[in-house]
């Protein structure tokens, strides 16, 4: 019994030791985990909880780091959650999928234009975003999932692709 209990707390003191948002590298103000360190590399945006990201942000379809050149294929859950000076984001055209949350709650956001490459837009991912105004969402979109919009009251455009098969 006793050594379940030192196996336990050993457990816990590694889970507290480890950053909540850990990341692998940052780039112009934008934070990646690497998914793929083996050709073809891939990366994921995440967090940035030191220095929420506000601006105009635009996602690129690739990022070079070490000499390597990473494609951005995910935009990870709570990426940009509550980021309130996030303005207006573009997202390159090698995203596949946008997490759970991964914009909600950016009140000043007000546009958001997703690349053709996405396929898949994650529960509440712009929910509460009350200054969205309109939103483009890219030909290879085919699922949007629930309450991806919810509370976005100044929304009066959304452009949605005959690719969409599931709302939910």
């Amino acid at each position: 019994m006793k050594n379940v209990r030192h196996l336990v707390f050993a457990a816990l003191v590694l889970l507290l030791a480890v950053p909540a948002w850990a990341y692998d590298f940052e780039v112009d103000g934008i934070r990646y985990n690497i998914t793929s360190n083996d050709a073809p590399y891939e990366v994921s945006v995440t967090k940035n909880q030191a220095n929420p990201y506000s601006g105009n942000v635009v996602i690129p379809a690739t990022v070079v780091y070490e000499n390597k050149t990473y494609s951005v294929t995910r935009i990870l859950g709570y990426a940009f959650y509550g980021c309130t000076g996030l303005t207006s984001v573009t997202i390159g055209n090698s995203v596949t999928d946008i997490g759970e949350s991964a914009f909600n709650g950016c009140t000043s956001l007000t546009s958001v234009t997703i690349g053709n490459s996405v396929t898949s837009i994650g529960y509440r991912a712009f929910a509460g975003c009350t200054g969205l105004t309109s939103v483009t969402i890219g030909n290879s979109v085919t699922s949007i999932g629930e309450a991806a919009f919810l509370d976005c009251t100044g929304l009066t455009s959304v452009t949605i692709p005959n690719s969409v098969t599931s709302i939910g």
